[in-house]
């Protein structure tokens, strides 16, 4: 039976990494260091280098922001507002 290969495995897709993985390593973070760090998901490529970090707040009006920051010249942002 062939393997079947994820888009994380065949490069497609780059693989998602939460900063905290657990309650518990957000409540740490939130005690002892920088709260802005909360909610960040960095996606790296095959070889383990992050191309973009990105999150979602929350802004005053009840409305959302995403918040994306790229560590490569070669991000493009597409924007999918079809719902």
């Amino acid at each position: 039976m062939a393997e079947i290969l994820t888009p994380y495995d065949t490069g497609q897709r780059a693989e998602p990494k939460l900063w905290q993985r657990s309650r518990a390593e957000v409540h740490q973070v939130m005690q002892h260091g920088d709260a802005e760090d909360v909610g960040n998901v960095d996606f790296i490529d095959d070889e383990g280098a992050t191309i973009a970090t990105v999150h979602v707040s929350r802004d005053p009006d009840g409305g959302h922001t995403v918040h994306v920051m790229p560590f490569t010249d070669t991000v493009r942002l597409d924007l999918h507002t079809e719902h």
